[in-house]
């Protein structure tokens, strides 16, 4: 069983792997291929113990560090260039959108912090930060607190799932069935909501794209005296 197998993995080799992951994830964006949501989860589930969670959760925090400093750096460096090259406009405007409201947000650090537990959002706001000219000392602190919290809080999340479907093997189909459902609707209504938003957005372009025209632009009265309207022959000048 896959279980079994990450159980017999040495818990310094997970948390290289992981540290590595991790430092990709906001520098090359490989959260966007393999996210990194599931890969600390993954990681997890070959953990036993606190001992060996705390030891991985310290390598993951280091990976975070190192891919924040980077996806800050590459911010600063190249600025917009990265957000409208052709990677970032796969990744999409909206959710570039997203990590720039958080960045410049009124929730200050603790929103930033809080983006790690936002999947795809989180490799994206250290590279706005930088963008943005946020100083590195504050982006860096609150960026490794929220990385230190969401790398433990998924390993332990990871750790106590692999346990119970160890203990509990026969809900191992039941419950891999559910997680599938849960994962094909969770898609079918984000694509829907997607698609309104979308929908929404050109409603509003197109209805904005046309000017009225200017009061009474139909078909003018001549008014005669004392305010009636005159028929239309009458303004005719007589042959």
């Amino acid at each position: 069983m896959i279980l079994d197998i990450l159980g017999q993995l040495d818990p310094a080799l997970v948390g290289g792997v992981l540290m590595a992951v991790l430092a990709l994830d906001n520098t090359l964006l490989t959260g966007l291929v393999i996210p990194a949501d599931a890969s600390i989860i993954v990681a997890g589930a070959a953990l036993t113990s606190p001992a060996e969670i705390a030891l991985v959760a310290a390598a993951g925090t280091a990976g975070c560090f190192l891919g924040a400093s980077g996806g800050w750096l590459l911010g600063r460096r190249y600025g917009a260039r990265v957000r409208h090259s052709r990677a970032g406009r796969w990744i999409g405007e909206h959710r570039w959108a997203r990590a720039e409201r958080i960045a410049t947000g009124s929730g200050g650090g603790p929103a930033l912090a809080a983006a790690h537990f936002l999947p795809v959002v989180n490799a994206l706001t250290p590279i706005l930060a930088g963008t943005l000219g946020m100083p590195y000392r504050s982006f860096i602190r609150w960026a490794l607190a929220g990385g230190a919290a969401w790398v433990t809080t998924y390993l332990t999340l990871g750790s106590l799932a692999a346990d119970f479907m160890r203990d509990n093997q026969h809900l191992t189909v039941p419950l891999a069935a559910c997680a599938a459902l849960l994962a094909v609707g969770l898609a079918v209504v984000t694509r829907r909501t997607r698609a309104s938003r979308n929908a929404r957005a050109a409603s509003g372009n197109s209805g904005g794209s046309g000017e009225p025209g200017p009061a009474g632009s139909g078909a003018a009265e001549i008014s005669g005296p004392g305010g009636s309207p005159e028929p239309e022959s009458a303004s005719r000048p007589p042959r």
